[in-house]
């Protein structure tokens, strides 16, 4: 030490603080200069918390030591005390279980993420993009969104649209959307979503396509779906049979999340 300390001292100079880090618990007065070991009742613990220069800030009579002063000249030593692996415990026991697994319940950035296998995750926030599937990750929140595309409707009543879908995951279903590329004239265009052949919509709600180009619905009546599930598109066209259709290109998408 370049100068005597008081007890009460906060800071205080060393002659070469190079080979000191912040934080970090060093032993005050445990060695004379010679080498020799000291009485125990003159050792004081303290945890440095700053250094700038040759100056340390300090807080003073750690690990069961008293505070009390020191001469010019006292030695001071890097030690690895128990308040260090309290330390070490108090940071990483709240983020870990008994296992050693995760357990984050603050905000994580995560520069890199590889999910070896099924996560659960409370809520995620992802800058630009996430690169799994909506099969492997539950509890993220990722939508799932069967879609139909057919090229040129019928121009008659028609059951039975395109392939039916086999849900990966389950899922709760939000709203049904169907798209036209060109205006459909009348008769109007009913669309059914099925799960296991069984509409998924209220009475008279299914998403109508008259003398417009796109439609949306929250009307249904089963919005819930399990792994494996089956979801199908129905179409049926009302008014005069005799009336064709301009026979559009349609997309159907079922948003669920």
């Amino acid at each position: 030490m370049s100068a005597g300390i008081t007890d009460a001292a906060t800071s205080f100079d060393i002659a070469d603080a190079s080979q000191f880090t912040s934080p970090g618990y060093y032993v005050i007065d445990r060695v004379d200069s010679a080498g020799e070991l000291k009485d125990t009742s003159l050792w004081e613990y303290v945890k440095v918390t700053n250094i700038a220069s040759n100056t340390l800030t300090v807080t003073r009579g750690q690990g069961g030591s008293t505070a009390q002063s020191h001469s010019s000249g006292a030695v001071i030593e890097a030690v690895v005390t128990a308040a260090m692996f309290t330390d070490w415990y108090n940071v990483l026991n709240p983020e870990h279980d008994g296992s050693g697994g995760h357990v984050i319940t603050g905000t994580a950035t995560v520069a890199g993420m590889h999910l070896a296998s099924t996560a659960t995750v409370a809520a995620a926030h992802f800058g630009t993009r996430a690169d799994v599937s909506g099969a492997s990750v539950t509890g993220l929140g990722f939508g799932i969104f069967p879609t139909w595309v057919f090229k040129t409707l019928p121009s008659t009543a028609t059951v039975g649209l395109g392939n039916p879908v086999s849900m990966p995951r389950a899922g709760t279903a939000r709203f049904v959307s169907v798209t036209a590329d060109s205006i459909i004239s009348s008769p109007s265009v009913y669309f059914d979503v099925n799960k296991n052949s069984a509409s998924m919509f209220e009475a008279g709600t299914r998403p109508l396509l008259a003398n417009t180009t796109f439609v949306s619905t929250a009307s249904l009546n089963t919005s819930n779906f399990d792994a494996g599930d089956t979801l199908s598109v129905d179409l049926d066209w009302g008014g005069n049979a005799s009336i064709s259709l301009n026979q559009p290109n349609v997309t159907v998408t079922l948003a669920a999340y």
